[in-house]
């Protein structure tokens, strides 16, 4: 089973920049994928849940894939794509959420032509622990697809993102 939410529901834009809303692009790029997936095997968020309910609605196993889909901001200089996975993953190389979350960073940098800033723990991020990467899925990943405060990183996801989020489907869809 894959568990695919974006990040962001309605009463939480997450970053805008640029002239975009995450929480949009999230949605949007969710939609994408799930249209690529088996939809007997995918469970997403609702728009109108809170990622806590979210959390408590889903029951993801050993056996399943649970994906959270964000974008990153910074100052407008700042570029690239990065994933997190729980700390477990992040110390064994060889994990599932490891791998996939490697695999995923290098197809987004090499689509969309911008800096591969790797796999990270998720207590590198803003937050000590994120709880979605740890509910006992076999495989999480959070990915921060780009950066929406960088025009440039924007620019290059709006004219490939079809092109990425199929080949990221398709990723999903092999673990």
């Amino acid at each position: 089973m894959i568990f695919i939410s974006a990040g962001h529901h309605k009463n939480d834009p997450g970053a805008i920049a640029n002239g975009y809303i995450e929480r949009d692009l999230t949605k949007e790029a969710r939609n994408i994928i799930v249209q690529n997936l088996d939809l007997k095997n995918v469970i997403q968020d609702k728009d109108f849940e809170t990622n806590s309910q979210y959390q408590r609605r889903i029951k993801p196993g050993s056996g399943s894939i649970v994906f959270d889909i964000h974008f990153n901001s910074g100052s407008p200089t700042a570029g690239g794509t990065e994933c997190y996975v729980n700390r477990k993953d992040f110390a064994d190389k060889n994990s599932l959420s490891y791998k996939m979350a490697d695999e995923i960073c290098k197809l987004t940098s090499k689509i969309l032509g911008i800096r591969n800033r790797g796999v990270k723990p998720d207590n590198q991020g803003q937050h000590s622990r994120i709880g979605i990467l740890n509910l006992g899925s076999g495989v999480s990943v959070l990915w921060e697809i780009c950066f929406i405060s960088s025009v440039l990183d924007m620019q290059n996801y709006v004219l490939k993102k079809n092109e990425l989020l199929r080949e990221v489907s398709t990723i999903l869809k092999r673990h």
